[in-house]
């Protein structure tokens, strides 16, 4: 790319420009600086640090929306259309979710995002002795088909597009939207949504899993196979890569832990005889974009662009170019967010928003200023979409594609990400892949000890959280917020409304429903039909997750240390 004459005489010139400024840079605050995955980060960048990565701009670089798609997966990105604006939401009862949608729809949000309570993530219903105390107490509680149908009363499923945010039992809640759609007297083949259905950051760090590693699997490959044949619109899995972030996993094991996850569930559906191409075109992933690290944050995405593209081709064999493209929902993780002075948190959220139009994602959720305190109120969930608005149409970010493309500093920066993501995934893959390293313990005691080392960072100051550990104020603000308030109450309500339920409905029906989802299970058959008939039937989240523990038993984490 460069001249062998002109590095050289760009070398001459760093050389003496460093001799002249030498008593000023022993000024520096210190004497080496690096990112959070130990790379070290140097005082400028030059042609001189793209020439030792051997950077070749077309095979490296490129254009916009041309292979490897560092620069984006679209030729004309944000000049054409925005991006889509999608808020994280969900409020205990059907009926005030419902309710909060409808709102937001009017708004402007171009999408919707399911967050549930912690019984309905691991497959409880409500009156379940472990669900005391926790019903609708974070989010929303699905107990049955007629819970998910009031949540879309007078919302045609069919127009918005809409995410679950659900895993372990991710195959109950695609078929309740597949319900939903019939009961609208909707063709599914016209649902244009996607669930998160990662199960195996589940077993990483976030916890909420339900069944052994290998069972977990098996049923999202299980509904990844269905969508590919039945709901042509769908997107299968969105895979919670902010999760590994949250985590404490630095911005390096952050995108290869989510590559190996991802290169997992490709596996799974290429054994069942799936095709990548159709698989791979329907994949996403749900990306932090934080504000600590504003140019790694870039880096990393656009190395994990490029390194994603490069494997899709080399691995599989992908012909279509829509399975080597990368689509990312960005959001910023909630551990940003900071107690003592929430006002302060809709600057976060400016910043990442930022980061991620930069990054080209395709899709933004920002955290709202109230989230470190509770449920987020409405009127901070509009303070949130209106700050990516804002930074849409006022700071003229969406007129020129890839604006930091070229950067010495971070082309430098993407490719030494590339590479140190590609030496921890060929780590993994001498492991025997993803599920093997999960299972030993590896990929979670890696995250440990970058979480570890975070917060050395944070007591000693070298990590500045403002208003925390540095630029502290005497008064606290907190107080002024008012977050969604939880009413015990929801919770009597929900009883007694899943009662009532269980004495209307046929269970007889209820019962032979249930008995061919444990047969399925017990196959090798697919076994999302099976669930949608019990769905359709009112069987409850917890007493078709019941049936499938029968069959699969339950997980038990392994000790790490």
């Amino acid at each position: 790319m460069f001249s062998e004459d002109f590095l050289k005489k760009l070398r001459a010139a760093v050389e003496e420009w460093e001799a002249r400024h030498r008593q000023e840079f022993a000024t520096e605050e210190r004497q080496e600086f690096a990112n959070d995955s130990g790379i070290p980060l140097r005082r400028v960048y030059t042609p001189l640090d793209l020439a030792e990565k051997r950077f070749d701009y077309l095979p490296d670089l490129g254009l916009p929306g041309e292979f490897p798609y560092t620069r984006g997966i679209n030729a004309t990105m944000y000049r054409s259309q925005p991006w889509k604006i999608r808020q994280y939401a969900g409020i205990s009862t059907a009926a005030e979710t419902n309710r909060l949608f409808k709102s937001m729809i009017r708004q402007g949000q171009t999408a919707l995002s399911l967050a549930f309570d912690l019984p309905t993530q691991l497959g409880y219903d409500s009156d379940h002795p472990k669900a005391r105390g926790e019903v609708g107490k974070v989010g929303l509680t699905i107990n049955s088909l007629r819970d998910w149908a009031a949540v879309f009363d007078g919302i045609d499923v069919a127009s918005i597009f809409v995410n679950s945010v659900s895993n372990a039992q991710s195959v109950v809640t695609l078929a309740m939207h597949v319900c939903v759609a019939k009961k609208q007297g909707l063709d599914p083949r016209a649902l244009k949504g996607s669930l998160q259905n990662d199960v195996l950051k589940e077993y990483i760090c976030r916890g909420n899993f339900i069944f052994p590693v290998e069972h977990g699997m098996r049923l999202a490959v299980d509904s990844f196979m269905y969508c590919m044949e039945q709901l042509p619109e769908y997107w299968p899995v969105n895979l919670g890569q902010v999760h590994l972030s949250e985590a404490g996993a630095s911005l390096v094991h952050e995108a290869a832990f989510a590559l190996g996850n991802a290169l997992a569930y490709m596996d799974g559906v290429v054994r069942r005889g799936g095709d990548i191409d159709r698989f791979a075109s329907r994949f996403s992933f749900a990306v932090s974009q934080d504000h600590t690290d504003f140019f790694g944050e870039i880096a990393k995405l656009r190395a994990q662009r490029r390194l994603l593209a490069r494997l899709v081709r080399e691995r599989y064999g992908a012909k279509n170019p829509e399975s080597m493209m990368m689509r990312v929902f960005s959001t910023n993780g909630g551990s940003t967010m900071c107690r003592p002075h929430p006002v302060d948190n809709q600057t976060r959220n400016a910043i990442a928003c930022i980061i991620a139009a930069l990054s080209g994602v395709q899709m933004i959720g920002l955290r709202t200023m109230d989230e470190v305190l509770g449920i987020p109120s409405e009127e901070a969930v509009l303070a949130s979409i209106r700050t990516q608005e804002i930074v849409g149409y006022e700071a003229n970010l969406r007129s020129v594609v890839d604006p930091l493309g070229g950067s010495y500093y971070l082309e430098w920066l993407t490719s030494e990400m590339e590479d140190r993501i590609r030496r921890e995934l060929d780590r993994i893959e001498a492991m025997g892949g993803m599920v093997k390293a999960i299972e030993k313990g590896y990929v979670q005691r890696t995250i440990m000890e970058d979480a570890y080392q975070q917060q050395r960072q944070f007591e000693t100051g070298d990590l500045v959280r403002v208003g925390v550990n540095r630029f502290v104020a005497e008064k606290k603000e907190h107080h002024l917020m008012k977050p969604y308030q939880f009413n015990p109450e929801d919770e009597a309500r929900q009883l007694g409304a899943l009662a009532e339920l269980r004495r209307t409905r046929d269970a007889g029906r209820v019962r032979g429903s249930l008995e061919k989802v444990t047969k399925a299970a017990a196959t090798d058959d697919n076994v999302t039909p099976a669930i949608i008939e019990a769905v359709e039937a009112y069987a409850t989240m917890g007493e078709i997750c019941g049936a499938l523990k029968d069959v699969f038993g339950e997980y038990r984490e392994p000790a790490l240390f």
